[in-house]
């Protein structure tokens, strides 16, 4: 990433961009495992009365655009 940065392949707004994208998802992966107290796939989540009941996208409007 920073390779295509430097050449200008990758202009400092979509670089910004990717990297708060990446930010929050990692961010909203963190709360949604402490909030059900269980990792992806782990065998305590058998029967626990909370679930992962899949997920949608979202569109987050920022200076650099929606991500």
């Amino acid at each position: 990433m920073l390779q295509k940065l430097l050449t200008g392949q990758l202009d400092l707004d979509s670089l910004l961009t990717d990297l708060i994208k990446e930010f929050i998802q990692k961010l909203l992966k963190a709360e949604l495992i402490e909030f059900l107290n269980y990792e992806k796939y782990d065998p305590k989540s058998k029967n626990s009365g909370n679930s992962r009941n899949g997920y949608y996208t979202r569109n987050l409007k920022t200076k650099y655009g929606n991500i």
